[in-house]
Formats: C-alpha cells, structure tokens, sequence
C-alpha cells in the first residue's frame, strides 16, 4: 500500500521571520570590520608627536616617537639604547663600508648568539628604509636571564656605516610597540 500524498502544503515562514534572520549576519559582519579596521590603524604609522632626533655613531640618525627614553651605554658612542615599557631598541653604528649580509652575519656570532640561548631565527626578509638606504631583517625568538623574548634585528648599510636596529622584549610584549618601532627603523638615517 502506498501512502496518500500530504494534501496541505507546509505553513508558509512568515515574512517577518525571514527578515531577522540576517540580523545576526549583518552584526557578525561588522564586528569584523571594526576588528579589520582596528587592525590596520595599529599597522599604520604613528601619529603621536615625535621625540628629538638621536645621533649614534655620528652617521646613524632616528626620531623615535615621545615617550620612548634613551641612553647611551657607558663609552659606548656607536650605541644607543631606547626603551619604553619592557620593549628595548638597541641601536648600533658600524663604522666603514660592509655589506649587509656580513653585518647580519657578524651581529649573530658576536652579540645575539652569546647573549640569547636556545635562539631561533626567522626568515631574512629584504626591503629598503624611507631614504633608500637597503636593509634586512629577520625575526628571532630565546631566552636571556630565563625569560623567553622574541625580537626583530634589522641591518641597514649606507655609504660609510653600516646600522644595527635590534628590537626585543618579553614574548608577547613586542606587538604593542610595533608601529613606533616600525616608524622609527624606517624613516632612519643611515650615513
């Protein structure tokens, strides 16, 4: 025996119903843009006010946002260290000419290397600073005193100095401080 076909059709959804439905839709959707937006603002450059500009070494200029402080380690004039919370940026000039690759090379055997233990690093990546100066950068993540810190060394070569732009701080802490690192490394003077 074969049932009967239903002869009433399914109650139509209401209008109404139909509608609400997207609500839901429409507020996930603009949470992510505002994430998205929010985002690419913490990307952007930095438009707070800009601190004094810091020589090193007589040929690598900066101008780190206000509120990052500086100092010079004792009798050491080709450095310069900045800080602002736990994010630290270690500047350092080189003087006479040398290539990118050998400043790298040489900043990792004689100072991240001794200083940071289990150390990784992360891919090279080429690109220029805002005066056309080249530079190279790379990641990298360890431990110094027990503490776990993740940095970004970043090596620019000008005409007669070569410029070290070591960025670390405890892991996790260095993505807050990224667009002042970011606009500082770049718009740099490398003589």
């Amino acid at each position: 025996m074969s049932a009967a076909p239903a002869t009433t059709p399914p109650a139509p959804i209401p209008r109404a119903r139909r509608e609400r439905r997207w609500l839901p839709l429409l507020g996930v959707l603009a949470v992510i843009a505002a994430i998205e937006g929010g985002a690419t603002l913490a990307g952007a450059p930095t438009s707070q006010a800009m601190g004094p500009i810091q020589v090193v070494g007589g040929a690598v200029r900066i101008r780190p946002p206000s509120g990052w402080t500086a100092v010079e380690p004792h009798g050491a004039a080709r450095e310069l260290e900045l800080t602002r919370g736990t994010v630290t940026l270690d500047v350092i000039a080189v003087p006479g000419p040398i290539g990118l690759d050998d400043l790298a090379t040489r900043y990792l055997a004689e100072v991240l290397h001794p200083r940071v233990d289990d150390l990784a690093i992360g891919q090279p990546d080429a690109a220029t600073l805002a005066s056309g100066v080249p530079s190279l950068r790379f990641g990298y993540v360890g431990v110094t005193d027990g503490v776990l810190i993740e940095g970004v060394a970043t090596f620019a070569v000008g005409a007669t100095t070569g410029a070290v732009f070591d960025a670390y701080a405890p892991k996790g802490d260095l993505a807050w401080a990224a667009a002042d690192l970011g606009s500082t490394i770049r718009g740099a003077e490398v003589g």
